[in-house]
């Protein structure tokens, strides 16, 4: 890409007079930096590494002196719309499918994307993730984003991937966690799914046209729970009535609430939160470190205990090493 055309792209004013005329592509990570590469610096105390790397154009929001003159220095006014602005202009030269999707059915593409022959490229909140790969961008990719605001500003014509109209039969709820049911005359025996996430499983089972290995589901992490016996020690699948859910997602925390408290109206549910939480009202305990959540785990009798702002995999090895503690006396 020429600097000029660079610079009308993301309306930015040239500060110097570059004896380089072009760029290759754009880097935001300046470990990543390739000779010839623009880089977007969203922290001005990244740029020496970039220049010393080998960018030919710098893009910054913040003064910064011009420590090698022959490279382009351009100035902008917002370093993120300059970025957005490049990406919708790089991806415009491909022909692309761009889904909005809800988090459940997002977690679940990943989980099987690298099963399919479809090309299938996530956009996470963090556009800098993206950048890492959009080199790799080819014609018929599809690209698959939670956000439906930074889709649209990337890419036009966004679809909405999630299919309500989707119905299943015979269904049986096992657990909580566990179902059965038929869909298009196929008998889905014992998923390790919960109920309220089923039509995501179909919209990603019908898109992916695929025969689906039914036991990755074993990993996929929303409404999975973590069983434990009296002594907060994690056991099989299913070997206990206590057990841990964990959600950092608040766009699913309503629903999987709500789940719950109808299905698990007989027992007791210990709600914890690493801050306030409005779906939750009184009943939540907020907790602000991993000490404070154990100890709210032992001091309290409990069957469930739904957990806001906690990742399942601290929790798990939290609680493994409580374990390894515990055996030691």
């Amino acid at each position: 890409m020429q600097i000029s055309s660079l610079i009308d792209i993301i309306d930015g004013r040239l500060l110097n007079s570059p004896s380089i005329s072009f760029i290759y592509s754009f880097k935001t990570d300046p470990t990543k930096v390739n000779e010839g590469d623009l880089f977007i610096a969203k922290t001005i105390n990244d740029i020496p590494l970039a220049v010393e790397n080998g960018a030919f154009a710098i893009v910054t929001q913040e003064v910064h002196p011009i420590i090698d003159k022959e490279i382009a220095w351009i100035k902008v006014l917002d370093i993120d719309l300059s970025l957005i602005q490049l990406i919708r202009f790089k991806l415009a030269n491909y022909s692309l499918q761009a889904y909005i999707c809800n988090s459940a059915t997002y977690g679940l593409l990943k989980l099987y994307s690298n099963s399919s022959s479809k090309n299938l490229k996530f956009l996470s909140n963090d556009l800098n993730d993206f950048i890492k790969n959009i080199d790799d961008i080819q014609d018929n990719d599809i690209l698959i984003s939670k956000d439906k605001e930074l889709l649209e500003k990337i890419y036009p014509n966004v679809n909405l991937f999630n299919k309500n109209n989707l119905s299943y039969e015979n269904l049986v709820e096992h657990s909580l966690f566990e179902v059965s049911f038929t869909y298009k005359n196929i008998y889905f025996s014992k998923l390790r799914l919960s109920k309220i996430y089923i039509t995501d499983f179909l919209s990603v089972y019908d898109f992916l046209d695929l025969e689906l290995d039914l036991s990755k589901l074993k990993t996929f992490k929303y409404f999975k729970p973590l069983f434990l016996d009296k002594s907060l020690e994690i056991i099989e699948f299913g070997k206990s009535d206590k057990f841990i859910i964990t959600q950092n997602d608040n766009s699913l925390v309503k629903n999987e609430i709500n789940y719950l408290k109808n299905r698990f109206t007989y027992a007791k549910t210990l709600y914890l939160t690493s801050k306030y939480n409005s779906n939750l009202g009184s009943k939540q305990t907020i907790v602000k470190t991993m000490d404070e959540l154990k100890k709210a785990l032992k001091e309290n009798s409990f069957n469930a205990a739904y957990i806001i702002g906690f990742k399942y995999d601290d929790i798990s090895k939290a609680l493994q090493k409580l374990e390894k503690q515990a055996s030691l006396f």
